[in-house]
């Protein structure tokens, strides 16, 4: 009896009970990882994930708080079976890290994979995926900032086998151990992903064998089919168009543009990534299938939250790209942050443009859900210091993953997490009492940003703030990695940009240095301290429109202090020092009849007489809606543009600065009847709108 027949006859209790059983092996599997690796990032920060996949690659179940490792770890057992089709045998464990030829996010990322048999019969795979402190390269900890193509990054595998019926391949362990540093580190966590695996493959066995094969293919294949359906109707609630975003990477004082087109027709997600431009010699260089592994989990949490991430998400999202551009780079384009800078953007402008659907649909699921982009923000730091052998191991210091979330249309953001719908990205905090003693470091702060936020109606989250330095020896030598050092994540429906990273050391004297977010080789000697300021999402609404009891508990928490508050929100004060509410409403007014004074009149002024029917009105953006075939600020009734011209093209509009941006604007996009902001751009300064939003109904209306 084949599957297809069989999976007539799985009822959902039989598929959800295999969910549950898949779920409970992997994480029993996982504390076996984290009883035997040796390193914080694996056995504190949880940088590890174990994903179950069917005999053909497909994901049947995922656990681990990385989740953007599972669709990598997918992509490295299908690049295995691709490689070694039948020669595949009962035993064999493979090992690959190289983007370029089947491994894993980046090559620090090594993905170990079993396959699992039932007799002679391949039934199932379980992929272990995790970070290495070192795979070899031009500098310690491999993520080499300078490199210009990736033969100067890591020691690069493709899936080769670390093990072959059930014998070590001792030639693959003695050139790991050779081409890397901290040699005996790594080597014990690669073998704790060993041992992993070998628990998983013994459980899976044990199931297996009790269901039978054919019943477990069944069940695995209904629990993907089952999960399809119910995507592929939340997306068919959305409004069939065009919604674009934009994503931007900064390298020194450079600026890469990476548009993103979704197209929504009927039950299909397309993504058009065709206008990324050209691979280039930097670190950052992404891969499509990376880009797929960063973005389905935050697309998924928007669409699904409480479905099972398994193949289902992965082939719902469809993605148009060019080979040899920053999201699907070839050889010898350098890779070691291919799932941090570019995939990053992407994948926050991707779920950016769902979220833009989301709204514009008003039979959607989940539009009391809508945050403003996600903070794809990240500071990292990989220290080494020197043994007394002469030999340097090396240690990360990945806290600035913590950025604070973007705010929601309902709800301040959450502090310390990049996303504000949890969607199993964040890492965890390595205790620093572990580090300390794992490491010569003393921790001097380690807490919430204090004030930096992205202000609006509703503001993000705080990024992690902490400072450290050496201890026990006589020097750390550090390599920088980040983004959004100047360029800030947006916000959304009139809030402000959010904070950016800063990283900097202030010696033992009291002076402080600034240090790039791409230095290599700062030093850090006994005295002197390494601070990390990590960034944020931004505000969601005009900060003028934040309540003033949102206000009061800010300052009362420190998160806001007298000046700000009224620089930034307008508040006015009695002389007792209170909130005084009546001041502070005309102060607001004052404020928004300045903008208009000030700002440049609309790129496409509306022509004509039409009025906003408010009982037939339908959402476009928030504060913007659509009726008949016009679009109107909701607020004042204002018409803004006929269709199918932008809305934005007819705000009247306010450029200010961004601060240490160079020549990039915040670009306030105004309601010309109260001058309240509607959308903040954040743009260099000769540039259009980022945004587009024109569903069908829309684009179709003139």
């Amino acid at each position: 009896m084949n599957a297809p027949s069989l999976a007539n006859r799985i009822d959902p209790i039989a598929a959800e009970v295999l969910r549950t059983r898949l779920e409970a092996i992997g994480q029993e599997a996982g504390a076996a990882v984290e009883q035997t690796a040796i390193s914080p990032i694996i056995t504190e920060s949880k940088d590890y994930s174990v994903t179950i996949c069917d005999a053909a690659g497909r994901i049947v179940s995922a656990t681990g708080v990385v989740a953007m490792h599972y669709g990598a770890a997918a992509h490295a057992v299908r690049s295995t079976i691709a490689r070694y089709g039948e020669a595949i045998a009962d035993g064999d464990l493979f090992i690959a890290n190289d983007p370029h030829s089947g491994g894993g996010l980046h090559a620090q990322d090594v993905v170990v994979q079993q396959p699992v048999f039932v007799g002679d019969r391949l039934v199932a795979w379980v992929a272990f995926a995790a970070h290495m402190m070192d795979m070899g390269g031009m500098v310690p900890g491999s993520s080499a900032v300078a490199a210009t193509e990736c033969y100067q990054e890591a020691f690069r595998m493709p899936p080769v086998r670390l093990m072959r019926r059930r014998e070590e391949v001792t030639d693959v362990w003695d050139l790991l151990r050779t081409n890397i540093r901290s040699a005996a580190i790594v080597e014990m966590d690669l073998r704790s992903l060993v041992i992993g695996a070998h628990v998983a493959e013994a459980k899976l066995m044990t199931l297996i064998e009790a269901m039978g094969p054919e019943m477990f293919a069944a069940a695995s294949a209904t629990l993907i089919e089952s999960a399809d359906k119910v995507l592929r109707a939340r997306v068919a609630q959305l409004e069939d168009g065009i919604y674009a975003a934009t994503g931007w990477v900064e390298w020194g004082d450079k600026l890469f543009r990476l548009p993103c087109a979704l197209t929504i027709a009927g039950d299909r997600l397309i993504f058009d990534l065709t206008e990324a431009p050209p691979q280039v010699p930097h670190f950052f260089n992404s891969k499509e299938y990376i880009i797929r592994a960063v973005a389905v989990p935050l697309l998924r949490m928007m669409l699904a939250p409480n479905l099972p991430l398994n193949q289902a998400v992965y082939d719902l999202v469809e993605i148009d790209s060019r080979p040899g551009t920053l999201v699907n780079c070839t050889l010898p384009a350098p890779v070691a942050a291919a799932h941090m800078d570019a995939a990053g953007a992407v994948a926050a402008a991707a779920t950016y443009c769902l979220q833009l659907a989301i709204h514009a649909s008003p039979d959607a699921w989940g539009r009391q859900y809508v945050t403003g982009p996600e903070a794809s923000a990240y500071g990292t730091a990989r220290w080494s210091y020197r043994m007394a052998d002469g030999s340097r191991n090396v240690l990360t210091i990945i806290d600035g993953a913590f950025a604070g979330s973007a705010a929601g249309a309902d709800r301040d953001g959450i502090d310390l997490q990049r996303t504000l719908i949890p969607a199993g990205i964040n890492l965890e905090y390595a205790d620093v009492e572990i580090l300390e003693t794992a490491y010569p470091l003393l921790f001097h702060e380690r807490s919430s940003r204090r004030g930096a936020h992205g202000h609006g109606r509703f503001r993000s989250g705080a990024g992690c703030q902490e400072s450290f330095g050496p201890h026990g020896t006589d020097e750390l030598v550090g390599n920088m990695t980040g983004t959004k050092s100047w360029f800030p994540s947006p916000g959304a429906a009139g809030g402000m940009p959010g904070a950016t990273t800063r990283f900097q050391v202030t010696r033992a004297d009291g002076t402080v240095e600034p240090v790039a977010i791409q230095a290599v080789g700062v030093s850090l000697k006994p005295g002197d301290r390494f601070g990390m300021l990590c960034a944020s999402g931004g505000g969601f609404g005009d900060p003028l429109d934040r309540a003033l009891p949102a206000v009061r508990d800010d300052l009362e928490d420190g998160q806001l202090s007298a000046g700000d508050a009224t620089a930034i929100y307008g508040v006015q004060f009695d002389e007792r020092g209170e909130i005084a509410e009546v001041a502070t409403e005309q102060n607001r007014q004052a404020i928004r009849a300045d903008r208009l004074s000030r700002a440049r009149a609309a790129v496409t002024p509306p022509s004509g007489q039409a009025a906003l029917d408010r009982g037939a009105s339908w959402p476009l953006y928030p504060g913007v809606v659509q009726s008949g075939a016009h679009a109107f600020a909701e607020i004042s009734g204002s018409l803004l543009a006929a269709a199918p011209d932008s809305w934005l093209d007819g705000c009247p509009t306010l450029d200010t600065p961004v601060e240490n941006g160079g020549d990039l604007v915040k670009r306030a996009h105004l309601d010309p009847g109260t001058g309240r902001i509607l959308h903040l751009d954040v743009v260099p300064r000769d540039s259009a709108p980022s945004l587009r939003i024109s569903p069908l109904r829309w684009s179709q209306s003139g």
